[in-house]
């Protein structure tokens, strides 16, 4: 009992401090990796270490010297494997600024215009799909699209959306000082694999852009009407229980 004590006496508070953020990083990257199949590689991963120890232990020298081999290059297959994922964090790292005031934001009164346009398309059953950029710059997606870099128009919109437009099966990007800046933009599909099958492209395309930035996806369905919205990851419907234009506004706004 007194070596516990000793021992708790020795503690620096550079070591209290040494736990603390390294508890807090390690959060943030389960909290980041939750509901990906990133964390079923890292089950694997642990199973592998289990492994390992048994097949040590049991003095298995052939499976031994295989791990051993494994974990020797675990650096470069992380990597490897986690490449995308190592990306994203890093971009949404870069984009927390030392002054967040200074970015651009979306405004009340655009968002309700943007959020009337889609009830617009629900009422007439007209698929859309439309990025609101936040913090995190969209260039990257830019690639093969129409540039417009046109102040807001709801007419504008609704005529890029329109079945007869070359531009309608892509998304409309509104960037951050509320531009119309590109359309007929192609989104990476999502990697998730539990999707309903009633979600159909535009859907899983919303889902991936939220998995890789921070924007908002806007995304009304031309079978059912139904308007979603995609942010982090998440895909929520307008119900009577859930207002999608407030949720959109605490994510453009209020943050």
């Amino acid at each position: 009992m007194s070596q516990v004590f000793e021992a708790l006496y020795d503690i620096r508070w550079q070591d209290i401090l040494d736990i603390v953020i390294l508890s807090i990083v390690i959060y943030r990257i389960l909290l980041m990796l939750r509901g990906t199949r990133t964390i079923q590689i890292l089950i694997g991963f642990l199973l592998v270490g289990v492994a390992f120890y048994f097949v040590d232990l049991l003095a298995l020298r052939g499976i031994t010297w295989v791990l051993r081999n494994i974990f020797n290059s675990i650096v470069i297959v992380f990597i490897v494997l986690f490449q995308s994922e190592i990306k994203n964090a890093l971009a949404q790292m870069g984009t927390k600024t030392v002054f967040p005031g200074l970015k651009h934001r979306q405004s009340l009164p655009l968002l309700d215009k943007i959020f009337s346009v889609c009830e617009h398309f629900s009422n007439s059953r007209i698929g859309a799909l439309i990025v609101l950029e936040k913090e995190m710059g969209l260039g990257d997606y830019y690639k093969g699209a129409t540039e417009i870099n046109a102040e807001f128009s709801q007419q504008l919109l609704v005529s890029l959306f329109h079945t007869n437009s070359p531009l309608h099966d892509g998304a409309a990007i509104i960037n951050g000082k509320g531009k119309i800046a590109y359309a007929g933009c192609i989104l990476p599909i999502s990697k998730q694999t539990d999707f309903s099958k009633k979600l159909g492209t535009r859907h899983r395309a919303a889902l991936g852009l939220s998995e890789e930035t921070d924007a908002a996806i806007l995304v009304v369905s031309e079978e059912s009407g139904r308007i979603s919205l995609a942010w982090n990851g998440e895909l929520t419907t307008e119900t009577k229980e859930t207002s999608l234009k407030e949720k959109l506004k605490e994510i453009l706004i209020k943050k």
